[in-house]
């Protein structure tokens, strides 16, 4: 009786072995949604950095070749040996590196996008930090590049608009920005006006209240839409 208990036992714990085993496996199938392949004139690689911009430092360096991606993420254009792209790629265990450098086939995503947004993150607090202020009262336009590092892009918020449009780019009267999407308004005209989205249904910018504050969208009359910021 006790060999019989112990044979059922001890089957019972392969099983349970097995299935456990079987869902590690599961867990652990390669992380990368893509892949692609770096090319660089200098053929030394390209630089990984820690965000999705050139401001961020440097972590190391991808060398030429087959690179696994497994998200990807709008930041910063960079112009490189594929053009001028605002797609930076998430390297596993590693960090970010610019979509221009990288064939994958295609000038748009070929991965999901990612949930981490660093340079995103840097703008709005920017504007967190800012809270309440008047100081840019009137230059709503000039605020949304400042907190993303830029200056003198655009003339207005109108314009900025407008080339999302041209670029096919705009997302007309989506109320669902993701985190770090300029958010549109044809306010003021012929100006316009922009923000900056928080990626939960709340935005920051300027003449919210008569100062810089955080607001639920739409908010403003005469809501556009968004899109990623070119800049």
């Amino acid at each position: 009786m006790r060999t019989a208990l112990l044979r059922i036992t001890a089957r019972l714990s392969a099983l349970t072995l097995l299935s456990a085993g079987a869902l590690l496996g599961a867990g652990t199938l390669p992380a990368h949604a893509a892949t692609g392949t770096v090319v660089t004139d200098s053929g030394s690689g390209v630089t990984i950095r820690s965000g999705n911009a050139l401001s961020f430092g440097s972590v190391g360096t991808q060398p030429n070749g087959t690179v696994e991606i497994d998200c990807q993420i709008y930041g910063e254009p960079v112009t490189g040996k594929f053009g001028r792209s605002l797609i930076w790629d998430h390297i596993p265990g590693k960090g970010f590196i610019s979509d221009s450098y990288v064939n994958t086939g295609s000038t748009g995503l070929v991965a999901p996008l990612c949930t981490n947004n660093p340079r995103a993150d840097k703008a709005i607090a920017w504007y967190a930090a800012r809270n309440g202020s008047t100081a840019y009262q009137g230059y709503c336009e000039m605020a949304a590049e400042n907190s993303y590092g830029k200056t003198g892009i655009w003339e207005s918020a109108k314009a900025d608009w407008n080339d999302a449009v041209a670029r096919g780019v705009a997302h007309r009267g989506d109320l669902n920005p993701p985190k770090g999407a300029l958010v549109f308004w044809d306010l003021a005209a012929p100006y316009g006006h922009v923000g900056v989205a928080r990626g939960d249904g709340y935005f920051w910018a300027t003449s919210v209240g008569g100062k810089i504050g955080l607001a639920k969208l739409p908010y403003f009359s005469n809501y556009l839409g968004w899109a990623w910021p070119n800049f």
